[in-house]
């Protein structure tokens, strides 16, 4: 019955919407700390479900995002969604954590922008902040741009998936850090201030969100860390420990059963740090589907997820 239902599942998000735009994140495509990489950017495809693509993109240096508008049956919210696909930090798994994600949202009416972005085992400058600079950058772009995507400047929020949602979490956490220099006046107003890069909601399904010894997903630490990261390179980014009033509230989505990402040190972690701080954040822990389950491998109650954070977005975003 499962096998039945996935499959039926991956023909109706075959259906979905196509991206009608593709804008690269930098003047010049390549990312600053990133003009001498000379890696190529390849796709690996690796699905096991016929008719429903799995891929996973690696070597980025000019990092993108898509749009995808709400559908033309739906009511637009004007509010909108950057979403950021996972894979340790050593790839983009563009379909099950990007493009599977589209059609809900946009069937909804959310504007849905998904990120092709960095990933620190390239030999990037400051390859630990690649990521970042990356969502900082499309949030401002976004944020720039809102009147020509018909969306609210300050109804952008943010999605990410496994170390997607460490991505996620950080820009929701750090979005006042300047982890590159301004560009253009995306980047800064006439007044020479920084536009804010501040998401104004998060959604992190299945997140890694501790650098901690304790709990930590090995795979995302190494690969953003390296092999013995100090004192300060964790805690700066244990995003646990960054959250304070003023981080925007969250609804976060995790399984028991999870084998890859310890939801306890992780998704807990951040929840119980949104509620000590006084941010307001929903957190929601299904039995079973494990981890990486996207929309497509989710079973059980964990079925109705993107429904229930459509639902959340419906009741608190105003």
């Amino acid at each position: 019955m499962k096998k039945l239902i996935t499959m039926a599942l991956a023909a109706c998000l075959l259906m979905g919407a196509s991206a009608q735009e593709k804008v690269y994140l930098w003047p010049n495509k390549k990312g600053p700390g990133s003009e001498k990489v000379k890696v190529t950017q390849e796709t690996i495809e690796r699905s096991k479900v016929p008719g429903h693509e799995n891929r996973a993109v690696s070597g980025v240096t000019e990092p993108y995002f898509e749009v995808f508008k709400p559908a033309s049956s739906a009511s637009n919210t004007k509010k909108s969604i950057l979403i950021i696909p996972g894979g340790a930090y050593a790839r983009v798994v563009i379909d099950t954590e990007g493009y599977d994600y589209v059609k809900g949202y946009t069937d909804a009416g959310y504007t849905a922008f998904v990120l092709t972005y960095r990933t620190p085992n390239d030999g990037h400058k400051n390859a630990d902040l690649v990521a970042l600079q990356d969502a900082q950058r499309a949030m401002r772009l976004i944020r720039a741009h809102a009147d020509e995507y018909g969306i609210a400047a300050f109804g952008i929020g943010v999605m990410g998936s496994s170390a997607g949602g460490h991505v996620a979490a950080s820009l929701a956490t750090r979005f006042k850090e300047e982890t590159y220099k301004a560009v253009d006046n995306a980047d800064k107003d006439d007044k020479g201030e920084w536009v804010s890069a501040k998401p104004s909601f998060q959604i992190l399904v299945y997140p890694v969100i501790t650098m901690q010894d304790n709990g930590t997903h090995a795979g995302s630490r190494k690969a953003l860390l390296g092999d013995k990261p100090d004192k300060k390179a964790k805690d700066a980014a244990s995003c646990e420990l960054l959250v304070n009033g003023a981080t925007p509230l969250a609804f976060v989505v995790c399984a028991t059963d999870d084998k890859s990402v310890n939801p306890y040190a992780n998704a807990i972690a951040y929840w119980k740090a949104m509620s000590d701080k006084g941010a307001k954040c929903e957190l929601h822990i299904f039995p079973e589907s494990g981890h990486g389950f996207g929309v497509l491998n989710a079973y059980g109650t964990a079925a109705k997820w993107q429904q229930m954070s459509i639902d959340w977005m419906k009741t608190y975003l105003k």
